[in-house]
């Protein structure tokens, strides 16, 4: 019964420091702002260095079609019962 109890009471302790820090930080954040520009800088830079930015100067082409116009058959919606 006390190991249970002890339990309950460590959980308790460490929800109300996980709630603290959120408060704290949340209010730093509207306090000295909100660091949205650190993080908008670290996603420019992980796409850069990742390749997956495009740039206007070289465009991608058009893909080609995978299924043809002739392939395949136009079929009539019928409701099954």
């Amino acid at each position: 019964m006390f190991k249970f109890i002890f339990f309950i009471f460590f959980f308790f302790v460490l929800l109300v420091l996980l709630m603290g820090f959120s408060v704290l930080r949340t209010a730093r954040d509207i306090l000295f702002g909100s660091g949205d520009k650190k993080k908008k800088q670290r996603k420019q830079t992980r796409g850069k260095s990742s390749g997956q930015q495009k740039t206007p100067n070289n465009p991608t082409p058009p893909r080609r079609k995978i299924i043809s116009k002739e392939e395949g058959e136009y079929v009539d919606y019928e409701e099954v019962e």
